[in-house]
C-alpha cells in the first residue's frame, strides 16, 4: 500500500485552519465585548462585590484558555506548512540521489 502525501493539499489545510483561526478569534472578541459590561451589573454591596470577583476570576482563567487555544491553532497551520515544505524538499533530494546514482552507472 502505497501512501501518497500532496505537499499542496497540506498548505491548502493550512490556509483553511487560518480561517477558521480567525473566525473563532471573531467570535471570541464579540463574545468578550459583550462580558466586559456585565461587571457593572453586580452592584457595589457585599455579594455584588462577590459576584464581581468571581466574574473577574472566572473570565481571566476563560481568556486565557481560549486564547491559548487560538495560538495552537496558528502554530498547527505553520506547522501544516512547514510539514509541506520539507516533503517537498525531501522529495526533491531523493529525486536528486537517484539521479546521481544512475550517472554513475551510466544511465
Amino acid at each position: 500500500m502505497a501512501v501518497k502525501i500532496d505537499p499542496d493539499s497540506i498548505r491548502e489545510g493550512a490556509q483553511q485552519l487560518d480561517a477558521a483561526t480567525e473566525a473563532v478569534q471573531g467570535l471570541f472578541d464579540q463574545f468578550k465585548s459583550s462580558v466586559e459590561g456585565l461587571a457593572d451589573s453586580f452592584g457595589g454591596d457585599m455579594i455584588g462585590s462577590l459576584l464581581d470577583l468571581a466574574h473577574q476570576c472566572c473570565m481571566e482563567a476563560l481568556i486565557e484558555c481560549i486564547s491559548t487555544n487560538i495560538e495552537d491553532l496558528g502554530d498547527y497551520a505553520n506547522t501544516l506548512r512547514q510539514m509541506a515544505d520539507d516533503h517537498e524538499s525531501n522529495d526533491a533530494e531523493v529525486e536528486r540521489l537517484f539521479r546521481e546514482l544512475l550517472e554513475a552507472l551510466g544511465r
